[in-house]
């Protein structure tokens, strides 16, 4: 390519023969013409010479030309990039799951330059961490579009009991030393501070009216005491888990007559399938669905980290079986650990504040 332009002195015209040139034009006192990078090497020092180039002269008169221009595309290709980087808001998916303690938590992943505010880890690790800190939600995730941080809570709910008009009493199932108690309806057999055993009655199905007629009833309400508790645990010491990784494709699916008519291919290699809303009629509809990636991960426990997911498993199930507000952890203490080849033992003592009535009907 011949990307020079040059001005030779007439006297070196003899000397350009052999030169691989091209577009030779003569004018007074000098010859123009184009050359190559090799040519040039020759040419720069013949008397009365002068050359530059082409390209870097274009771009120079580009530049100069559209200055403005350039600068003000400049600005906004870096306002699209930091905006597609940084962090300007922070939304739950579902307003009903708002937990300021998440958002604190948080505030650990950013880093604030002046106005802007970006994440200092891949989002990956920052799942990883939310589902491991709070691990009383049934899933907890991260995931990022455009400038908007999105949080998706799904909250642990424990079925609705039924009401059953079944006439019964209620039994300790538990033991524990009672702290407090509320009947809605029943008889109480108890007092506060008094020790009971698994199987003692706490609340009886029996009420006696004025004219000493014993009417059966459901026994409802529930009885507050302190139990201190063995949990025994085995953990092993490397696990293999599916886990999400924050990672999220929106499908738009075209259904006629009950039939997919366009093809949804997926860039993750593993994931899961959460079905959206849909709309159409049976003829046509536009379904949406959500694929979530999915990671192999293997954990590598250490002996304390055990412990400590032993703990975790401790909340966990105390939520889940947990049926009034009063109902609390006082503390979880480590008794001991024994460990294998391949796995931990572990043993913690628990003392809580739980209800410990037990529905148990007449026969």
């Amino acid at each position: 390519m011949r990307r020079y332009y040059v001005k030779c002195g007439q006297e070196n015209i003899r000397r350009l023969s052999h030169l691989n040139i091209k577009n030779i034009k003569k004018s007074e006192g000098y010859f123009a013409f184009y050359a190559d990078r090799k040519s040039i090497e020759q040419i720069k020092d013949f008397p009365n010479t002068e050359y530059y180039d082409r390209f870097r002269y274009a771009v120079k008169a580009i530049i100069k030309k559209h200055l403005i221009a350039i600068i003000g595309c400049l600005l906004i290709v870096i306002a699209l990039v930091n905006q597609n980087i940084s962090v300007a808001a922070v939304r739950f998916t579902d307003s009903d799951t708002y937990d300021e303690a998440v958002l604190e938590y948080l505030e650990k992943y950013y880093r604030r330059i002046g106005p802007f505010c970006y994440l200092n880890a891949n989002l990956t690790d920052i799942n990883y961490d939310l589902r491991s800190t709070f691990y009383h939600y049934e899933w907890i995730g991260v995931r990022k579009s455009g400038a908007v941080l999105y949080l998706d809570i799904k909250k642990l709910i424990n079925p609705p009991r039924l009401e059953d008009p079944t006439p019964g009493a209620l039994y300790a199932e538990t033991e524990g030393i009672i702290k407090k108690y509320h009947v809605e309806k029943g008889t109480v057999v108890i007092h506060e501070e008094q020790y009971v055993r698994p199987g003692d009655l706490l609340i009886s199905g029996e009420v006696v009216h004025y004219n000493n007629e014993i009417e059966p009833v459901r026994a409802k309400g529930y009885v507050i005491a302190e139990v201190l508790k063995y949990h025994d645990y085995t953990v092993p010491k490397t696990t293999t888990d599916l886990i999400r990784t924050g990672k999220l494709e929106i499908v738009k699916a075209y259904i006629l007559c009950g039939r997919q008519i366009n093809k949804t291919p997926s860039q993750f290699e593993n994931y899961v399938v959460e079905a959206g809303a849909a709309k159409g009629g049976k003829l046509f509809q536009i379904k949406t669905f959500y694929r979530y990636e999915l990671k192999e991960v293997t954990t590598v426990y250490t002996e304390e980290e055990a412990v400590e997911y032993s703990k975790s498993l401790v909340y966990k199930a105390f939520r889940a079986d947990k049926t009034v507000d009063k109902e609390r952890i006082v503390f979880i203490k480590h008794v001991r650990t024994e460990q294998d080849k391949d796995y931990y033992y572990i043993r913690l003592i628990v003392k809580s504040y739980q209800n410990i009535a037990r529905f148990v009907p007449y026969q």
